[in-house]
């Protein structure tokens, strides 16, 4: 019987312990938030007199050195992410620079084509008061196979183009239309050996025959109708025109005779001209789509003579 009031007695002696433990752990606290408090009071002053300054020197002896090796371990990583970053950076302003330099590449490339076609469109608003024209540009060049000097034009039936029209540019003379789809012409230039145009000499308005050689250079022969008529180097020639104004116009440049060659056992002689289109260098043209952009001529009327009185001899 008393091994069994044992048991319940070391269960109240355990009971009771707890409380006095709860409380040493409670005390223990209080003190560590005492010493804490104290330490702060203390060290509110920052100045080299405070009691706290010893400790704060010996901590930083201690753990200083483990943070500067820490720091000099971490300073490769810290580097080597630095240098990823600025190579990013280095990459992305290349490519910027890349795209900039290509975009400027292009603008200077085609600045001069851009200014070679306004100076022919200029060239070609001069003449616009002088006829009715559709603006087009080349787009192609006849095949050599062909033995034909003949462009394409992006202009065609649905632009008002049709067969045996006039086609020039600021310079002058380029040729006539010879076939026509909704989109496209072809025009068939004055330096091919099929072509032949009514020029006029300006100096002595004789009349003659342009005449083209087929060649790569783009001369043109001149033949005058009138045998005893005599061109010089520098004559100009224009069209003399065509009824109805198909194939040409008249009054339009062709070229400037460059020298002249006496026809051998007859009359006559053969002028060679340079023409004032460049048959390699042809871009923007006009095609002539209607009558002069003119007003009617002006009609002229005889004036009447003055009437002489007899009876009082004066003139009335």
């Amino acid at each position: 019987m008393l091994k069994d009031l044992g048991t319940p007695a070391r269960g109240l002696v355990r009971s009771a312990g707890m409380p006095r433990e709860i409380r040493r752990r409670r005390t223990v606290l209080v003190l560590v938030i005492l010493a804490c408090f104290t330490l702060i009071v203390l060290d509110a002053r920052r100045s080299a007199g405070s009691p706290v300054e010893p400790l704060r020197e010996a901590a930083a002896g201690v753990f200083g050195p483990l943070e500067s090796t820490a720091s000099s371990a971490r300073q490769p990583v810290d580097n080597l992410r630095d240098r990823f970053a600025e190579m990013d950076r280095l990459r992305d302003e290349n490519e910027k620079l890349k795209k900039d330099n290509e975009s400027l590449t292009r603008d200077l490339n085609s600045s001069d084509y851009a200014r070679n076609r306004a100076a022919e469109l200029d060239k070609l608003l001069k003449l616009a008061p002088a006829f009715t024209m559709t603006p087009a540009r080349v787009i192609g060049i006849g095949s050599a196979q062909s033995f034909n000097h003949t462009v394409t034009i992006d202009a065609g039936t649905a632009d008002g183009v049709h067969v045996d029209m006039t086609v020039l540019n600021g310079n002058g003379l380029v040729g006539r239309v010879v076939r026509t789809t909704q989109a496209t012409a072809t025009v068939l230039l004055i330096g091919d050996r099929k072509s032949t145009v009514g020029g006029r000499l300006n100096a002595s308005m004789a009349l003659g025959f342009v005449s083209g050689r087929g060649d790569v250079a783009g001369l043109l022969d001149y033949h005058l109708v009138d045998l005893k008529a005599q061109p010089k180097a520098g004559d100009k020639i224009v069209t003399w025109g065509s009824s109805d104004n198909a194939p040409y116009v008249p009054g339009v440049p062709i070229g400037v005779v460059t020298s002249v060659t006496e026809n051998e056992g007859s009359l006559g002689s053969t002028a060679t001209i340079r023409p004032y289109v460049d048959p390699t260098r042809i871009d923007t043209v006009g095609v002539v789509t209607g009558p002069p952009a003119r007003p009617p001529r002006a009609q002229l009327k005889p004036t009447p003579s003055p009437k002489v009185s007899t009876t009082e001899g004066k003139v009335n």
